[in-house]
């Protein structure tokens, strides 16, 4: 990905989440797609990248053969949403996962948006366990069948994705 892709793509995060939010989202980003496992998927309108989603691994320790993505963050531009501009970038990544073999994709996100995608709740370990109020927000997309319901134990995200404060939900409402 060039530079003017980056930046693009680090822009629609800033702007999607909004004055709240968008600074740390952004940087989530930036810092995720310097990561060479990341996988980025964009739409774009009239030469302009509009939508994203990023993927990173994510490792269950009791099943790190098992191969695992984490999905997030997901944005589109406000002047873009409700334009199928969400589908299509959910629809070309999972469809890209499961091209390069990943077994499940798991997110914490908003619980309206996802199921679309074939997302349930899960009750597989997030990094932080404890802070995990919103158990409905957890959710996992099973790729290969069969993969999810073997999967144990502690998880690790990559390191931009550590930090306790992104898995906790009890700011989220």
């Amino acid at each position: 990905m060039n530079q003017v892709n980056t930046d693009a793509v680090i822009e629609v995060h800033r702007v999607a989440f909004g004055t709240e939010e968008g600074d740390d989202i952004a940087q989530l980003a930036k810092d995720f797609l310097v990561l060479s496992d990341t996988i980025s998927i964009s739409a774009e309108r009239d030469g302009k990248t509009v939508g994203n989603v990023l993927f990173t691994p994510f490792v269950f320790s009791n099943h790190p053969e098992t191969k695992c993505y984490l999905l997030a963050p997901c944005g589109v531009l406000p002047r873009y949403q409700g334009h199928g501009i969400g589908k299509e970038i959910m629809e070309t990544g999972i469809e890209h996962l499961k091209s390069v073999g990943a077994d499940a994709v798991f997110v914490l996100g908003v619980p309206t948006f996802y199921p679309r995608y074939g997302f349930v709740p899960t009750d597989k370990q997030t990094p932080y366990p404890d802070l995990m109020t919103a158990p409905e927000a957890w959710m996992a997309l099973e790729l290969t069948e069969g993969s999810v319901e073997k999967l144990s134990g502690k998880t690790v995200a990559i390191p931009p994705f550590t930090q306790p404060h992104w898995w906790d939900t009890s700011q989220h409402g």
